[in-house]
């Protein structure tokens, strides 16, 4: 990852997302992209035309006012947090978030997207922001996304969902790189419900495939997918939960309210979002 953008509105939520995106940025020897979108508002058809110009004016000036303000913040951040040194580029652009940030990773060759989420105060009365959700959805490139109350301390214990077919190996080789880089143990996680059983077998010959990695798998017995890995979260101590856009039903139940009692209590866990490849 040489190539990271990081989307912020300058809330406190994505301060703090700021700093596990200059961490990614320091760990990979990558430049941080800092974007930041606004939207122009609608205004009547029937208006003045050198009314709306004047008005469009005034923001587009507010707006780049307000950006320039932000910056030196962004940099005393990073400074207070011994991460100055890191690289950073600054795009101010007028448009919808989610067609900016595409646009931009095709553009600048974005290797990660890391993004601050609102926690049980998102939008939709969702637990993480529409935004990110959206990103997740939409993007060819791996996402991060970053709850409201996450504190840095160290990523140690990876956890990644599984279920150990061609694409998962796939994924877990591009884990292995940045969990060294951490100096991490990546936890594979399998629920085994009914629906996805999987063979001691096979289990076995990836233990034996990855025996020289920082590599552990865990097959669990259970009928609910959610509520299990939740609970391997807090009892293995999870600093980051990986899992693939493949397992849409997953994310959605992730993503959604119905899970809101169950993840108040790991708003605190970041979670990458891994790109499944053709």
């Amino acid at each position: 990852m040489k190539k990271i953008l990081f989307p912020t509105d300058f809330s406190d939520t994505a301060n703090n997302a700021l700093i596990y995106a200059l961490k990614m940025a320091e760990t990979q020897n990558a430049t941080l992209f800092v974007l930041h979108a606004y939207e122009m508002p609608i205004i009547s058809a029937t208006a003045n035309p050198v009314m709306v110009q004047d008005v469009y004016k005034t923001i587009e000036l507010s707006n780049f006012e307000n950006f320039k303000d932000q910056v030196p913040q962004i940099r005393d951040i990073a400074k207070h947090h011994n991460l100055d040194h890191i690289p950073m580029h600054f795009i101010l652009e007028e448009g919808f978030l989610n067609t900016i940030i595409k646009k931009r990773v095709k553009e600048e060759n974005i290797d990660l997207v890391v993004m601050g989420t609102n926690g049980n105060s998102g939008f939709d009365k969702k637990l993480l922001g529409s935004n990110t959700a959206n990103a997740i959805g939409s993007l060819n490139v791996p996402v991060l996304s970053i709850p409201h109350d996450a504190v840095f301390d160290g990523i140690k214990s990876i956890a990644f969902t599984t279920l150990f077919n061609a694409q998962d190996k796939k994924a877990l080789d591009q884990l292995i790189p940045m969990a060294n880089s951490f100096g991490a143990t990546i936890k594979c996680i399998h629920i085994n419900n009914g629906k996805h059983l999987v063979d001691s077998v096979v289990v076995q010959n990836w233990e034996e495939n990855y025996q020289n990695s920082p590599v552990q798998f865990f097959v669990i017995e259970s009928d609910d997918i959610e509520k299990s890995i939740f609970d391997f979260i807090d009892s293995e101590n999870i600093d980051l939960l990986v899992s693939i856009t493949r397992n849409r039903s997953f994310f959605e139940k992730l993503f959604t309210s119905s899970l809101t009692k169950k993840l108040s209590y790991h708003n605190y866990v970041p979670v990458l979002a891994l790109q499944e490849e053709d």
